[in-house]
Parts: C-alpha cells; structure tokens; sequence
C-alpha cells in the first residue's frame, strides 16, 4: 500500500537551504527588523533572534568537544528556549531539549542516556541539572564575536528527543538537519506560513511537536505568539491566544475540548492537531480548516496529514490520520492483530543514541531500503486514508504522551516494599486512564510519591491499587482481564456532603476527573492530575457551580478542602444560604 502524496514539497530554487538554521539566517538577512518571537517579555525581531543567538553560540563553541557534541537546553516557555536552540546549531551542535517539570532524577538519567555534557540553562533552572554537567546560564554571551554560521549539512544531528523505552530507561532518538528540514518545509508550505502569517505556540517545548511551533514558522518568516505556562493552565486564554493567530497546531487533548466548546476562531484559518488518536470532528461551521496528523517521533515528528476534516472527509467513525506527507513512504504489513504501519523515506530518524540494539529491532534495512516499524495498527480507505486501529505492543497514549508499560513497571518495582508490579490502561467513559497494582507493605500514596521522583507526570498512574497478590489464570500467567474489571467495579463514589452545593459539586467533579472520591487532605496532583485534567476538573466545577471558576484557581489550592473554600468564596453569599 503507497497512497498518493499530499500536495505540498520543497521550493525548486538551486540554492535552497538545505537545513533550518541556514533557513533562519536567510530570513534575517532579508528583513532584519520583521517579528519573530512574541511572548510575555515582549516581540523579538529576527536580526535580534540571530545576534543573541550568535552571541551565546561563541560561549558554547569554546567547551563544545567531539565531532557531533549535544547541548541540553533547559528554559521556560519565552524566547530564551528558541534563542538557546538557535545558539546550539549556530555553535555546530544538536539540541536536547528538557521538560523543567521533569523530576530532577528523570532529568539525569535523560542526560545520561544522551551523553550530554553541556547545557543551557535559565538561571532559575541551573539548580535541577546535576552537578557534574557544565552549565551555562542563558544569559552569557560574548558580544562582538564572530559571526558563526553552521555548515548548511543536511546529515548532521539537529536534535535528540527523549521518548519512553521498552526496557524500563528512556530512549534518544537522534534526527538529522535534512529529514527536519524536509518536515518543515511540508509543514509551511502546506499550511501557508509567511511573512505576515502568525502562529500560536502551545507544544511543550521538550516534545517533537514544539519544533512545528517554532521552527516551522521562523524558517518561513512567519511570526511566532509563544504562549506561557499561566496561558497553557486556562482554556479561555488558549483561546484568546487561538483568535489572534493564522495558524496553530494543538496537541490532540487541547484539541479536542477545542471542538466541542466550538469557540468564535477569530482570525484563525487552520489548526492541526495530532499526538494522540483523534475522537472528535470539528462543527461543521468550525471557523478553520482542521487537519488531523500523525507521526511517530522515529519519523521526524509527522508522517501523514488529512484533508480539512470539516469538508473534505467523509465523517464514518472516528476521524483518520490521513496520507502521507514531505516524501514519506508507507506501507502495511501484516502482523498478529492486523497490519502494522512501516515508515520510509526521507524522514526517518538515524536511530537511538548508544543503543544499536533497540535501533536494529525496528529500524530495519531491507533491499527496498530502510524503514521503521511503527507498532501501529492502521488500515487503508478506499479514498486512500489511513485510520489507526491500535498497537501490537505494550506502548500507549494517554492525553497525548506516549508511555511504554514496560517502564511504568520498572519505576514501580523500584519503590521501596513494593514487590510486584503490573500497569495497564483502563478506559473511563471514553478516555484513557493508567492504572497499576502493586503487592508489597505499602500504601497507594506512598508508591505515587515515589513515581513522582522518577518519571513524567504523564507516566504516573491515575490510579494506584495495593493487592495482597495478583490474579492468575489457570495457566498460571498474570489475568489482566481481572485486574481491569476489580477496577472498573471498585471506583468509590462521590462524597455526598452536608455543608452545601458547592461542596458536592467540586466533589463530583474530583471523582468524574480523577476516578476517585477526595479526602480533605488530597492534592489534586499527586493525586493523578495533570494540566489536561486540571482544564476538565475546572470546566466541570463551572457548570456545576455556575460560577466563573479560573483554571488557575486550582493551580493555587491544590488541596481539596484549600480548593473549596477557594469556590466558596467566590458567592459568600450564595454559600450562606444554602447552609
């Protein structure tokens, strides 16, 4: 199966840049003073985006070492994070970037799997980076060296991206300047980004996506709104943000409360959306054209594309993922479970850093060429879309992150008392939710705790059980079948409370978000709760309450009697009375 390419490709002149970096020097070069980068501080113009980058680029070549060095770059969501990326090619090196809510312990042993010596990082954030890693603070600069300029090569490393890893230890994967040049060209041309044309920036910066946000835009000449974390905690400055903007891509969570709120777009004439598996069509009258993509991130961040799903996609099922895009080559091969998706091209990542054993296991050379085996289930349309249909392993997406079961597993084994260990997924009213049981002389509270320390957010169980043993079947093997269904028929209900309506209805809406009634003592996210989550949980308290509850209320109460007493006083009055 080869379905046709999306229209789209790469601009024909002989001496187009090969990578993104010579691409940003040339738009600078043409118009120095056009916006770049706006965000809470302010605009930065290209001119300035290349002189701080070059600026800080001749302090980090003096202690850059080997033929291909990698620098970590550690910033919050301003223009300090491009500037420093920018810095890293400019320098001759590639870029790793780093989750500031990352625990301290994950973010060292990322570091060590990349072989990273060197950062960049913001003042306030040096502290989490271990102290055997040099450290540069983001504001050092060398004004009035050189002018450093990367060879403009398109088989040098451009970036390494952390994902989960099957063997209980995060992965690397490293990406070429070519293949993520050949990626962002589609992307801008596809989506018509410009001079005059702004996107909104939403992705976390340490994941793939943010280089669609950035770098998509600025090797255009488009213009770049980065939103910041106080923007990301409330649904109605997205969408503030969304109405001054011409483009953006949303992660498929954001997306998806997006569409059903079915907002006024203002100026937006398109969004793409992607990371996880679409289960919403755009309103027919949506204000954009929407685009569902999807990529794994061993293919340079996206692989196909859809039509606009509002007019052209015939609405049967869930929406598909569509067809492929920037010279990707696509086919299916059969597998237990259905055919899996095996990725060609163009796009393809080298592989895992230091780990040539996990990169020979799905990156395979074949004398039709090399390709990479997705673990995707999908089938083909006869209009020639691909719909995916699942996984044919332990690998999952939950709101968006993709989390290997394998490693929720390791990090619990690694919990003091905790002797067994097994993490699964439950679906609750439609939506993923991750889920573990443990056996061992500990409390649910104290395995979360522990998790806390050593993964993602993203990766810590929504729900924790404490068993005496583990089920089996008659054959002897774990019956996760049981496991799912005590879940499922366990899930306490919600605290009916004496002391007035709104205590019952931020109540209801602890248990319908977090799966779990709330004891006056609970933190919202220790408890499992994640910005995604948090987003709900403060839209469900609004309709119930009928009050203008702020996303970032819960952000500043996180426990759940700090949290009430937070919405009651929002109507003292009201609260009164129903007493």
């Amino acid at each position: 199966m080869t379905p046709p390419v999306l229209p789209g490709g790469h601009p024909a002149e002989a001496d187009h840049p090969a990578t993104v970096p010579a691409a940003v020097l040339r738009r600078a070069e043409e118009d120095p003073d056009r916006p770049a980068l706006t965000d809470r501080h302010g605009t930065m113009t290209y001119g300035r985006l290349v002189t701080a980058a070059r600026e800080l680029a001749a302090v980090l070549r003096s202690r850059l070492a080997g033929a291909e060095p990698v620098v970590a770059v550690l910033q919050p969501r301003t223009s300090a994070a491009p500037v420093a990326q920018f810095a890293t090619w400019l320098a001759g090196a590639a870029f790793l970037p780093l989750d500031p809510a990352l625990p301290a312990a994950r973010i060292a042993q990322v570091l060590a799997e990349a072989d990273c010596r060197l950062a960049v990082a913001a003042d306030d954030l040096a502290d989490r980076l271990p102290p055997e890693l040099t450290v540069v603070r983001s504001r050092a600069t060398e004004p009035g060296g050189e002018l450093l300029t990367p060879p403009d090569d398109p088989t040098r490393l451009a970036y390494l991206v952390s994902t989960s890893g099957s063997t209980g230890r995060p992965r690397q994967v490293e990406v070429e300047h070519g293949s993520l040049r050949a990626v962002l060209d589609w992307y801008g041309e596809f989506f018509r980004l410009g001079p005059g044309v702004r996107t909104a920036a939403f992705a976390g910066l340490a994941f793939d996506a943010s280089l669609l946000d950035l770098w998509a835009p600025l090797s255009h000449g488009a213009t770049v709104l980065l939103a910041d974390e106080t923007v990301l905690r409330e649904p109605e400055r997205i969408v503030d943000v969304l109405r001054r903007a011409d483009h953006a891509f949303l992660a498929t969570p954001l997306a998806e409360q997006l569409l059903r709120a079915d907002p006024p777009t203002g100026r937006l004439r398109s969004l793409a959306t992607g990371g996880d598996r679409l289960r919403v069509w755009p309103p027919a009258d949506f204000g954009a054209a929407v685009h569902n993509l999807y990529g794994p991130t061993e293919a340079t961040i996206l692989v196909t594309a859809t039509d606009d799903l509002r007019r052209h996609v015939e609405r049967t099922g869930p929406p598909p993922i569509g067809r492929p895009v920037a010279g990707a080559r696509l086919s299916l091969a059969p597998v237990d479970g259905g055919d899996e998706l095996l990725v060609a091209g163009p796009l393809l990542a080298r592989g895992y850093r230091n780990a040539p054993e996990s990169t020979a296991a799905v990156f395979r050379s074949t004398p039709g060429g090399r390709h990479y085996r997705t673990g995707d289930l999908c089938r083909s349309d006869d209009t020639g879309q691909l719909h995916f249909v699942g996984r044919s392993d332990g690998q999952v997406k939950i709101r968006g992150n993709r989390i290997e079961l394998r490693e929720v597993e390791f990090a619990l084994l690694a919990v003091p008392g905790v002797t067994q260990a097994v993490a699964d997924v439950l679906d609750r009213a439609g939506e993923a939710v991750l889920a573990a049981w443990v056996v061992g002389p500990v409390d649910a509270d104290a395995v979360r705790a522990g998790l806390r320390e050593r993964l993602p957010a993203s990766m810590v169980p929504h729900l924790v059980e404490v068993r005496p043993e583990l089920p089996l079947t008659v054959n002897g093997k774990l019956d996760r079948r049981a496991l799912r269904d005590s879940a499922t028929d366990d899930v306490p209900t919600a605290p009916q409370a004496e002391d007035g309506t709104f205590a019952s209805t931020v109540a209801a809406a602890w248990q319908a978000v977090l799966g779990r009634a709330a004891e006056p003592d609970d933190d919202f996210f220790g408890a499992g709760g994640d910005s995604l989550l948090a987003a709900r949980f403060s839209a469900e308290v609004r309709r119930g309450s009928g009050l203008d509850v702020r996303a970032a209320l819960l952000y500043e109460h996180r426990r759940f009697a700090d949290y009430l007493r937070a919405v009651e006083a929002l109507d003292p009055d009201r609260m009164g009375a129903t007493r």
